[in-house]
């Protein structure tokens, strides 16, 4: 089993360990966006959206496997204002927290034992584009059966987008998770909360 955990600053302290329990957080909250996800989105917002430094395309995560993805999801735009409106009276907090993002985006793939060891390189490759364009990894872990990594990008002293990237075979799933917009690592820890999947260590 190899883990690495970097924790140069009280912000990467707080995203370790959460990678996992926060990837299954966003999934059950966009699973909730569902519901709305009919509302489309202007051309010209996804081109500004592409520009964005915090912006990934979640799309390369297809290659990776030959199904298509079983989850997936982009909330943004007039959709992630209206839900961040409709949350202002039950959930001020989390409403104040969307209404600093730009973008959740989330494709989820069945995985098998033979897609694994497959798909693990292709993390590793990704992972290594990620560093190369500028992001930073503050969460590595890699098991027998599990590899997550989390990195973030800032734009000057701001956290500018966060990515998941997670395989996990006791799941037999695929994830990455790419959230673009102003981020607090204390706002990470309340979605969990706010979703019951466990607080961040």
């Amino acid at each position: 089993m190899k883990k690495v955990v970097d924790t140069k600053s009280a912000a990467r302290a707080r995203f370790s360990g959460s990678a996992r329990s926060f990837t299954r957080a966003a999934g059950w909250m966009l699973g909730l966006f569902l519901v709305v996800a009919q509302v489309g989105s202007a051309h010209g917002q996804d081109s500004d959206l592409r520009k964005d430094p915090g912006y990934v395309d979640v799309e390369k995560m297809g290659s990776w496997f030959e199904s298509e993805a079983n989850v997936e999801v982009n909330v943004k735009g007039a959709l992630l204002n209206m839900i961040a409106e409709a949350s202002r009276f039950e959930d001020p907090d989390l409403s104040v927290m969307l209404h600093r993002l730009k973008a959740i985006q989330v494709r989820a793939y069945e995985l098998s034992y033979d897609d694994f060891g497959r798909a693990s390189g292709k993390l590793k490759d990704f992972g290594r584009v990620l560093e190369r364009d500028g992001w930073e990894t503050v969460v590595r872990a890699r098991e027998d059966d599990e590899h997550v990594e989390m990195y973030l990008r800032t734009n000057g002293m701001r956290i500018a987008g966060l990515v998941v990237l997670a395989l996990d075979m006791d799941e037999g799933e695929a994830v990455m998770v790419n959230i673009v917009g102003e981020i607090d690592p204390d706002e990470i820890g309340r979605l969990s909360r706010r979703f019951n999947f466990g607080v961040l260590d």
